[in-house]
């Protein structure tokens, strides 16, 4: 059970809340389990069985919010600053200011909570925000696990249509800022993006994209013909890497398939890949330029809206997301975030620009298995990432086209509707 407690002087911020929990069952949310009532303090509380967060808003109070062992996080939403952005902006700590103004545009500024670091919004105003409604979506999300940047993030863009709808086209939602010197905001792959550019690839030809620890399996499965691939090997101290790395790029190169190599970008500019795939941790160690000039194919992870908006500012060649479902072959600083979330990503990523066409190629991946492979593949995802589910088969040709099979029959029912 998630409680929502607001202060019995809310009326507004209640009802808002409410109208945010019915357009949420819309999309498939589960809210039966989110109980609303009245906090006992000037504190809005999203309260769950191991965990509160305190909110409190100068919407309805000057008071900072109350503090207490049992709250895991707490945050004052700064509205009513008229602040504008200046070099010797100052921030104070679990303070989220909003609609900060900086020239021709607006920003929402706050810290995030497990690195320290800035982070901030880009947006602009056409119209005088509701910020009751702003502030109930904030609330709303929390209850439904959303992070705190996913949380603003979405606020923001569903301050740009009616509140009857659940927004999931790109030009509504703000911008992820990644450079600004006055905030300290400084992403080492964001320098000359503009001249960062990576191929293109085409969403029917990833398909089944099998994610294996060794090149012994990158050659059985090729040898299966599997077609999309990850060489993913997680410790950079064994012996062989190298060679391990290069035989992958070679294989794929003598089977023409589409062979990633995970995470070791330098090796793979020095052997000449076909693709490179990084998650968030390793955009900061990575170098973007050069990965573009080898011409080198990019896949990006990421772990909601947040993370989404963010590296689509680098085009890269396709987007992971994920994890769908929980997953034991790596430790994920994320919740899984399941069908629904991943289908309103989908539907949000098919209104992006990509080369001359919109909509970036997907992959999902986490937890994918036979079992739930249907399900994942009708969010409109281009590409099914497996990983245990072939490996630990003792029978991997027929899981392979046991996957296909799935991935073929919903095209060909989407090509049938279509003809209707």
């Amino acid at each position: 059970m998630t409680k929502i407690l607001i202060p019995a002087d809310c009326l507004e911020v209640t009802g808002n809340v409410q109208q945010c929990l019915l357009l949420a069952r819309e999309q498939g949310f589960i809210v039966d389990d989110i109980e609303l009532g009245v906090s006992p303090s000037h504190t809005i509380l999203v309260s769950k069985q191991s965990d509160t967060i305190g909110l409190v808003a100068d919407l309805y109070t000057d008071l900072p919010p109350c503090v207490s062992q049992d709250y895991s996080s707490s945050y004052a939403l700064i509205y009513n600053s008229n602040l504008q952005l200046c070099d010797d902006f100052e921030q104070v700590e679990d303070t989220v200011y909003l609609a900060v103004g900086d020239k021709d545009r607006y920003l929402d500024i706050w810290h995030h909570q497990l690195t320290g670091e800035t982070r901030a919004l880009s947006f602009g105003l056409a119209n005088e925000a509701d910020n009751s409604l702003h502030l109930a979506w904030v609330v709303t999300l929390l209850a439904l696990d959303f992070p705190l940047e996913d949380c603003l993030t979405l606020a923001r863009a569903m301050g740009n249509v009616s509140r009857e709808t659940w927004t999931n086209d790109y030009s509504h939602f703000p911008i992820p800022v990644i450079e600004d010197s006055r905030l300290g905001i400084k992403v080492g792959w964001g320098v000359n993006q503009d001249k960062i550019q990576f191929p293109t690839l085409s969403k029917p030809s990833l398909g089944l994209y099998p994610v294996v620890d060794s090149v012994d399996w990158i050659e059985r499965l090729l040898n299966l013909g599997v077609k999309t691939l990850q060489l993913r090997i997680k410790d950079p101290a064994k012996v062989d890497l190298e060679l391990q790395v290069k035989r992958a790029i070679e294989l794929g190169r003598q089977f023409k398939a589409q062979v990633f190599i995970n995470d070791y970008w330098q090796l793979a500019i020095e052997h000449g890949a076909y693709g490179v795939h990084l998650g968030q941790e390793d955009l900061e160690e990575s170098n973007l330029k050069q990965l573009s000039d080898a011409g080198i194919r990019l896949g990006l992870s990421t772990h909601g809206y947040y993370e989404l908006l963010r590296i689509v500012q680098i085009a890269p060649s396709y987007i992971a997301l994920g994890h769908i479902f929980p997953t034991t072959t790596k430790q994920m600083p994320s919740k899984p975030q399941g069908l629904v979330r991943l289908a309103l990503y989908q539907k949000l990523i098919d209104t992006i620009p990509y080369g001359s066409e919109v909509g970036v190629p997907t992959v999902a991946i986490g937890g994918i298995d036979l079992t739930n492979a249907n399900d994942v593949w009708r969010c409109g995802v281009s590409s099914l990432a497996v990983v245990r589910a072939i490996t630990l088969s003792n029978e991997p040709q027929k899981v392979i086209q046991s996957f296909n099979q799935i991935m073929a029959a919903h095209s060909l029912n989407q090509e049938l509707s279509y003809v209707e």
